[in-house]
């Protein structure tokens, strides 16, 4: 049996993610290897590892039968140490075809690490099978094992933003269709919301919020309503309104309109946007990370678009109820 041997090194100053002020999910990592010690070592030196701010939650399977019950039943594993002697000669390789045939799992990073390099000539390897890397167990000191894993976990990161915001993006190509009234402009909107957050690469929930001083027939003058929300203020669009929002919400809200200015607070967003007839959108993003101001003119720029597209649709149902109430022909009030 070959030992894995870690040197006593320490990773660089500042490779740590920055501290955040909410607690994320781990990143999900699975050791498959018949050696318990393995297991144990590699755990004991990425203890204190953290990417994104996000630490590690490890899964052990030790066979490549019991790493297949395990990936059968999830798909959140972002990376995978996989032995490739275990029960047979060529056993992690047989789990690394079935995880990309048969399970259809293109997105977790296999590292395949081997302590028998001529039982898997690494050539032959990385060109018949899908795997990531392609590592010598002898030759993963500390550093270098950190190395593999912030390639691996930012690889899998940007795989996932990338099928999240593919997925948005056909949510909101669905909703085009069902835009026909303002009503129908809400889910619309907190589709491309979703979208959007994604896209920034940060978790992130938030709301959009309206102020229509017009068309008071339609809406209660002055009023703040909800026009898009992401998840986790997705109760609010069924009532319009901000007053069941945390205080801290309600009072950035206030503060925006007060000021008239968008800004952003650390890791929050509040965006102001006023349209040419007076009325006044809103924007709160709340974020797990800071966003870069390419990130923040993306998020004005929704905010504008999203007033004027609601403030054209309560123009058109204002005009359509005035038609109702008023049909061709009818006396007018004025006229009697």
């Amino acid at each position: 049996m070959t030992e894995m041997v870690f040197a006593d090194e320490l990773p660089e100053p500042g490779l740590g993610a920055t501290h955040r002020s909410r607690p994320s999910e781990p990143w999900v990592v699975m050791i498959v290897d018949d050696d318990p010690a393995v297991h144990q070592v590699t755990q004991l030196v990425m203890a204190d590892f953290e990417f994104a701010g996000r630490r590690l939650q490890f899964l052990n399977a030790y066979s490549a039968s019991e790493a297949r019950d395990l990936l059968r039943s999830r798909s959140d594993v972002a990376l995978i140490l996989l032995d490739v002697v275990m029960e047979s000669d060529h056993a992690g390789l047989d789990l690394a075809r079935f995880i990309r045939e048969e399970l259809r799992n293109t997105h977790v990073r296999i590292v395949l690490r081997t302590g028998q390099p001529g039982q898997a000539p690494e050539e032959h390897v990385i060109k018949t099978y899908d795997i990531n890397d392609y590592k010598e167990k002898t030759e993963l000191t500390k550093r270098k094992l950190i190395t593999v894993f912030y390639a691996a976990l930012r690889s899998y990161r940007d795989i996932i933003i990338i099928e999240q915001s593919r997925l948005a993006l056909r949510r909101s190509i669905d909703a085009i269709t069902m835009i026909h009234d303002s009503r129908n402009l809400h889910h619309f909107a907190s589709a491309l919301l979703e979208q959007v957050a994604h896209l920034l690469g940060t978790d992130a929930q938030g709301l959009c919020a309206g102020r229509m001083s017009a068309y008071a027939a339609s809406h209660a003058q002055g009023q703040l309503r909800v026009l898009a929300a992401t998840s986790q203020y997705q109760r609010l669009l069924q009532a319009d309104e901000v007053r069941q929002l945390p205080d801290e919400v309600r009072d950035a809200l206030d503060q925006a309109l007060l000021s008239r200015e968008s800004r952003f607070d650390g890791d929050r967003f509040i965006g102001y946007y006023r349209t040419h007839s007076g009325n006044e959108s809103l924007l709160y993003m709340a974020f797990a990370d800071t966003i870069d101001p390419q990130g923040q003119e993306l998020l004005e720029i929704f905010c504008a678009n999203l007033a004027i597209a609601y403030e054209s649709l309560l123009a058109r149902e204002q005009t359509q109820a005035d038609g109702r109430a008023h049909p061709p022909g009818s006396p007018r009030s004025s006229d009697a």
